[in-house]
């Protein structure tokens, strides 16, 4: 069930299906299904597949992420920066922006990776320090007032959505998160309660400025 280029079948999340009647496995793995149905995995995605015409999305969650590998890795000596590499190239197929939420739920809530006070250190001050930008990444005096307040007991992904907000009704998948209660850009707070409050005060940073 598991091979050395994919997941296990089990963790294959079931995307999108045109079929109304397949709506109901959206957003589900296929094990879950596999397990409510009393089915063979296999089966499930088969069947699924061959209901929706061919036309169904699935999404294999990223391989080998396992915990001991990660923590190791993210304990090094080299200090990686999290992220993403892709600079939004397949906003059809992924949604890699999910990495702030997962680093602060995976590595600092419910596993003890690093320390809920190396955590917003290693997602803002780090990159800003690598990138070069100055006073930006850390709450101190001088700086800009950009903050993230969030209920960490609360913060989780949501599952994948559609949003037709691309220049000529072009469409991308998005994956909001719950447990922020606000996000403040040079002072002004620009999200509450993941509602966009309508304020732009953002600017264009370059090197050093």
């Amino acid at each position: 069930m598991t091979g050395l280029v994919t997941n296990s079948v089990r963790d294959i999340i079931v995307l999108e299906c045109r079929q109304p009647e397949l709506k109901k496995y959206e957003n589900q793995a296929i094990g879950e299904i596999a397990d409510a149905e009393h089915k063979h995995p296999v089966d499930v995605l088969l069947d699924i597949a061959v209901a929706d015409s061919l036309n169904a999305e699935f999404y294999t969650p990223s391989i080998n992420q396992k915990l001991e590998h990660m923590s190791e890795m993210i304990k090094s000596e080299v200090v990686p920066i999290f992220g993403l590499s892709d600079g939004g190239a397949h906003t059809k197929f992924f949604t890699g922006g999910r990495y702030a939420t997962e680093t602060l739920v995976k590595f600092a809530r419910d596993n003890p990776v690093i320390s809920l006070e190396e955590a917003p250190w290693r997602l803002s001050a780090h990159p800003a320090l690598c990138a070069g930008f100055r006073n930006r990444g850390t709450l101190t005096e001088g700086a800009a007032a950009d903050i993230v307040v969030y209920d960490l007991e609360r913060l989780k992904v949501m599952p994948m959505e559609i949003a037709h907000d691309f220049p000529g009704g072009e469409w991308r998948r998005v994956q909001r998160a719950e447990g922020y209660k606000a996000v403040v850009l040079n002072g002004e707070v620009t999200f509450e309660d993941g509602r966009e409050t309508g304020a732009l005060p953002g600017r264009l940073l370059r090197h050093g400025v």
